[in-house]
């Protein structure tokens, strides 16, 4: 059943996130300033009984560049998301690159993005993370050596803080295939995930 306004609405909504109550909710819209300007950005919304606030903008969105694929770590002090901002504090590796901003208790809101680092980020797309109960960080690449278009890759959290996670590793065969393999995402366990790929046998496209 499709979300009712103020959520959907005649643009484009995906890419949804929930916190672990499922009352707060992070989301990609795009094409919001129609002739305007077509980039997606992340909004924020909560649930009040049955229905969603009016959502809104996340302060680090700048409006002249995209960012989508909120992941939230599972104690919520952690979004990490995807975004091609190139600026004086963020200049990028190339692509879209994988940043993290931290929630401020104090401010109740969002602190300054940070990019996850050459580790992470190449000089090709970096997107749709997710972040694990154990805190390991998966996410789709082309930039890191693979099996054909884009692969799944995981990298272990050192436990060292929020931007410290070990070099990525791609999941091979049977997840990633000679297709694009992205968007993987887990249960609480390890016992069941989902992917997305448009490899041979499928009914068509991704």
């Amino acid at each position: 059943t499709p979300l009712p306004a103020p959520v959907s609405s005649k643009f484009n909504e995906a890419a949804c996130v929930l916190d672990q109550k499922g009352s707060q909710m992070y989301y990609t819209k795009c094409g919001v300033a129609k002739g305007k300007n077509q980039k997606c950005q992340i909004y924020g919304t909560a649930k009040r009984g049955t229905a969603w606030d009016e959502p809104t903008l996340l302060p680090f969105n700048i409006d002249s560049f995209s960012y989508g694929h909120p992941a939230l770590s599972k104690d919520e002090k952690i979004l990490i998301y995807s975004s091609d901002v190139v600026d004086s504090l963020n200049p990028g590796y190339g692509g879209l690159d994988l940043y993290y901003v931290l929630w401020d208790q104090k401010q109740k809101t969002w602190g300054k993005p940070v990019n996850l680092g050459p580790e992470i980020n190449t000089d090709e797309n970096e997107f749709y993370p997710f972040i694990h109960d154990d805190g390991t960080l998966y996410f789709a690449s082309k930039g890191h050596p693979g099996m054909g278009g884009f692969d799944v890759f995981r990298a272990a959290s050192s436990g060292a803080g929020a931007n410290q996670w070990v070099k990525p590793e791609n999941l091979q065969s049977p997840i990633n295939s000679a297709g694009d393999d992205f968007a993987i995402i887990f249960e609480n366990n390890y016992e069941r995930g989902y992917f997305t790929s448009n490899r041979a046998g499928g009914k068509g496209g991704d």
